[in-house]
């Protein structure tokens, strides 16, 4: 049986990639491994940051030369640098985003078969119908593509042609994944936001029957799924239909991923972000209308080009009314292609920017603290994720397991024979700064 080693940097929209073509692969009859020797090696890039982009081109560099088969690099360093990327020595082939990848899959495993057609990037790559091993969460990319240009961000240069997943593929595919075993989605795309539209810019953005909130909606209705997540969403995203669909429907989680990137409004506008501060602050307190408690987590970058002390502390400001439980903070780098990296005034010094995002992740820790010590006595339901390798050898009885409860943060507990992948009842009984414990409260 021939083989293939899939090897995957970047975002969720890249696993939910990697996973269609490993089961492209499968369905072919190929088997997956992690040997080096592999007769099919892909390498599936990134290229948000100067950094990934690096680390992309080492890794294919790397891999295709200790490779003994072919090897395939695709995903958005690919499609950014296909030059360099071909160039490598050992590199068969190459396949960006307005390539049809199940056709050069095709013609590297030797298959027969029609590709699908006049498509590009994962378009005719398989609905995911099995389970996804190691995450008990399932990805489901339903869109594709952004055209809002940050100013900051390559990924409109990559991925500039916007895609929304037909609704009953949609619906057929999580059908499938929750027949495979799980019973939690996460909606996930480049711009979930803009899904059903043509452009990411919600000036531009009309009436469409194909929306976000019809997609839940759908969905919703799917037998046996008992959790539905999104992966990110912006201010214009929560039309009050939007949250009016998502209230109304108990599988879609009180957690929200809200990226924030600057509380200066001042900054956000140099961003080319389409939202205010005060817009962004609206939002929150919509959704705490709406919901129960809900946790927020968010993206912010310290040091943009022209972040005074006062626009961080405008920044600072926001995160404490939105009272984020978890902020992903990562210092400005400028990024070859885009606006930002050509800008020359109110550069930021490194030293100051790594010092704000330790300020950032302190204020995130605090607010996760409070948060969590809310829900001391309270019984939450916990997703039972897998045991590190080092654990699974323990016996069942009285094992720790631990798992992410409706508003994502994680629940360690004392379990009895539970398997992984159940969703028990925990009631929490002890929250430290790092940690959150619990017991089972039923079976």
């Amino acid at each position: 049986m021939p083989t293939f080693r899939i090897e995957t940097l970047g975002c969720k929209v890249n696993q939910y990639e990697s996973l269609q073509m490993q089961q492209f692969l499968c369905d072919l009859g190929w088997h997956q491994t992690s040997c080096a020797q592999a007769d099919l090696v892909i390498v599936n890039t990134c290229a948000v940051t100067t950094s990934a982009a690096g680390k992309s081109r080492q890794l294919a560099r790397k891999l295709a030369a200790r490779a003994s088969g072919q090897t395939i690099v695709t995903g958005c360093w690919a499609t950014g640098d296909r030059q360099t990327a071909q160039a490598l020595t050992g590199v068969t082939a190459v396949a960006g985003h307005s390539d049809d990848v199940a056709a050069v899959l095709r013609q590297l495993t030797g298959s027969k078969g029609a590709s699908g057609g006049a498509g590009a990037g994962d378009a005719f790559l398989p609905l995911l119908s099995t389970r996804q091993t190691g995450n008990q969460r399932a990805l489901l990319k339903v869109q594709d593509g952004c055209d809002a240009h940050c100013t900051y961000c390559i990924i409109p240069k990559l991925r500039p042609t916007l895609r929304s997943k037909p609704l009953t593929d949609a619906v057929d595919e999580a059908r499938r994944l929750v027949a495979a075993g799980h019973l939690e989605i996460v909606l996930t795309g480049v711009f979930l936001g803009a899904y059903g539209q043509p452009t990411a810019l919600h000036r531009r953005q009309t009436p469409s029957e194909l929306s976000l909130a019809r997609l839940i909606e759908a969905i919703t209705q799917v037998p046996g799924l008992r959790r539905l997540r999104l992966s990110s969403l912006e201010p214009a995203d929560l039309t009050p239909d939007l949250i009016a669909v998502m209230r109304s429907h108990p599988q879609v989680m009180p957690h929200f991923h809200l990226p924030l990137q600057s509380g200066s409004d001042q900054i956000l506008k140099r961003m080319n972000r389409q939202y205010s501060a005060p817009h962004y602050l609206t939002m929150i307190q919509n959704l705490r209308d709406a919901f129960d408690r809900p946790a927020f987590t968010t993206d912010i970058i310290t040091g943009f080009p022209g972040e005074t002390d006062d626009a961080f502390a405008q920044t600072l400001d926001v995160a404490r009314q939105a009272g984020f439980i978890h902020i992903h903070a990562f210092p400005y780098s400028p990024r070859p292609g885009t606006a930002a990296s050509r800008w020359k005034d109110g550069l930021v010094p490194q030293r100051v920017a790594n010092q704000r995002v330790r300020l950032l992740e302190q204020l995130s820790a605090d607010h996760s603290l409070t948060y969590r010590q809310q829900f001391v006595g309270r019984v939450v339901n916990v997703l039972v994720e897998q045991l590190p390798a080092s654990a699974q050898l323990a016996t069942a009885a009285g094992q720790i397991r631990h798992g992410r409860c409706e508003r994502y943060f994680t629940v360690h507990f004392d379990a009895q024979n539970v398997q992984t992948g159940a969703c028990v009842p925990v009631r929490i009984d002890h929250v430290a700064q790092d940690k959150t414990q619990g017991v089972m409260a039923g079976p």
